[in-house]
């Protein structure tokens, strides 16, 4: 049993214990889309120039010419908080905020003031270089404060490039020196560090494949609770970062929300599926599905992200959109994918988790496996353009 599925088999046996069936697909409907309105705010503070625009835009997956992206090579330091929202999901949002020790905001009583420290759920401190003393001195306050917050030490592209210039070029000792230098630079005034060693993340904004990139996005998904965690790992797009451990994210929390599908699937939407003696909510389940195939970035067909795989990986998407085009095509796929035997072995799994209640219905057990076919064929070829978007990644880096 997986953590969402367990986290959300919960909620539904409350909901049960409290009201009955009565509701279930109103509450399941509700809580598939409430991490849509789950609020998520990161504070992003350090140098004019470190590159907190570009994360900013990676993270919102806009280029710096889209309409919306945060400005980059601006010069003049942020002034004031200033918020960028993400263009699908407003939720999720992303504050760039000024320094201590600037004019508006000269030590920390007027920045924490100004600033409200405790409206962020997680702080990302940046440098090019070195990490200063004042963000020393604000790592310090977020501790007090139990949130948390990374080091993010940018521009490792350029760090690398200028050294492959040297006979001696070792990328390992490269990156092992700057860590270092990160490590021995934030201490406090008594020398003890104020950091461990895997809070401090050397990435490129440009190479976001590269380097700490994706442990970095995972650090910061675990740092917070789980239904801010929920709503940032689901805005997120795994093609941005070319990173199969965000996809795995992704597809962990679509696998936990089968529980819930599930759950409603049987209730007054439910229609008959020809040759079985059970009704399912084929709306609800081809939104899912549907749902799938967003999160995990799967291009349509003509777009720039579809030209640019082989043919056999075109065909197979061209296949999977065709597959799960329509309800009537769920419906007739279900059909023949239901296995009522295999069936009922689900519905003996699932009743500690959700109750006697509603596990024991036959179209619970059966839209669990079906959710899980669709999602297994989903995920594979999301992972083939993933795959093939990160050999095109390497070669242009290999031509570098």
């Amino acid at each position: 049993m997986s953590y969402w599925e367990a986290r959300n088999g919960e909620e539904i046996k409350k909901h049960v214990k409290e009201h009955g069936v009565s509701g279930i697909d109103e509450f399941v409907k509700k809580r598939l889309e409430s991490w849509k309105k789950e609020d998520v705010d990161i504070g992003i503070t350090g140098d004019s120039g470190a590159g907190k625009s570009s994360f900013i835009n990676v993270l919102r997956d806009l280029y710096e010419d889209d309409d919306g992206a945060a400005q980059v090579d601006v010069k003049e330091c942020t002034k004031e908080p200033t918020l960028y929202i993400h263009p699908k999901y407003p939720n999720v949002k992303f504050w760039d905020l000024p320094g201590i020790g600037t004019r508006n905001h000269p030590d920390l009583v007027t920045y924490r003031q100004k600033v409200q420290l405790d409206k962020y759920h997680t702080y990302l401190i940046f440098a090019s270089n070195r990490f200063t003393e004042n963000d020393i001195i604000l790592a310090q306050e977020i501790k007090k404060q139990e949130k948390s917050f990374f080091f993010i030490r940018t521009k490792i592209d350029e760090a690398v490039r200028a050294e492959k210039r040297k006979k001696s070029f070792n990328e390992y000792e490269v990156l092992l020196k700057i860590r270092r230098n990160c490590k021995e630079n934030l201490v406090d005034e008594a020398g003890n560090p104020i950091s461990g060693e895997n809070d401090i993340f050397l990435i490129s904004n440009h190479d976001p494949e590269k380097w700490d990139f994706s442990q970095l996005t995972e650090a910061i998904l675990d740092a917070l609770p789980r239904y801010k965690r929920e709503a940032l790992t689901m805005s997120l797009n795994a093609l941005t970062s070319l990173s199969k451990d965000i996809l795995k994210r992704k597809v962990q929390i679509l696998y936990g929300r089968m529980i819930l599908v599930a759950a409603a699937s049987g209730g007054v939407a439910a229609i008959p599926v020809s040759g079985l003696s059970i009704a399912v909510d084929a709306a609800l389940i081809f939104n899912e599905i549907r749902e799938y195939i967003a999160q995990l970035g799967i291009p349509l067909e003509g777009s720039k992200i579809f030209e640019m795989v082989s043919y056999v990986t075109q065909k197979a998407i061209v296949d999977m959109h065709l597959m799960f085009s329509s309800k009537a095509s769920i419906l007739s796929l279900f059909a023949k994918e239901a296995a009522t035997g295999v069936a009922a072995e689900e519905i003996v799994r699932f009743i500690p988790v959700v109750g006697s209640v509603v596990a024991s219905t036959l179209s619970f057990g059966c839209t669990i496996l079906f959710l899980r076919s669709c999602l297994k064929k989903i995920e594979k070829v999301a992972l083939a353009v993933l795959e093939e978007a990160n050999q095109r990644s390497v070669d242009n880096l290999d031509h570098e």
